[in-house]
């Protein structure tokens, strides 16, 4: 498997894995429920699979197969890789059920962040 495949793979990884935390967040808030630190932990760990997708995209452009991608695929990345921190950061740490919201809401945000990273990356253009 070479790098653009696992670049593709980690793509896929990012919107599920993002895709699950927004809805788990969701839930959570619906259900009257705070943070804790199962979906914490959960979610700091979103930042670096996508930080791992951005080693894996350096990787592709230092072997010159960034070339054909959009300049707004790397800033979708950018956002993928800052969303989950930035809103640990507005929040200033809180744990009560409008944090527990944000987070949901950033995190399926940041997972349609992957996914039109994805498409902007591979040349797909649905008139977006």
């Amino acid at each position: 498997m070479g790098p653009v495949q696992i670049h593709a793979n980690l793509a896929n990884a990012v919107i599920l894995f993002n895709t699950i935390l927004g809805v788990w967040g969701m839930i959570k808030y619906f259900r009257g429920e705070g943070l804790d630190g199962n979906y914490l932990g959960a979610v700091a760990l979103s930042p670096l699979l996508g930080l791992a997708q951005v080693v894996v995209g350096l990787i592709l452009v230092s072997l010159g197969l960034g070339v054909m991608v959009r300049f707004v695929h790397y800033l979708y990345g950018v956002l993928v890789v800052i969303s989950a921190p930035a809103v640990f950061a507005y929040t200033r740490g809180r744990d009560d059920r409008g944090a527990v919201l944000l987070y949901g809401a950033t995190l399926l945000l940041t997972a349609a962040f992957g996914w039109r990273a994805q498409m902007t990356g591979y040349e797909i253009n649905l008139g977006f």
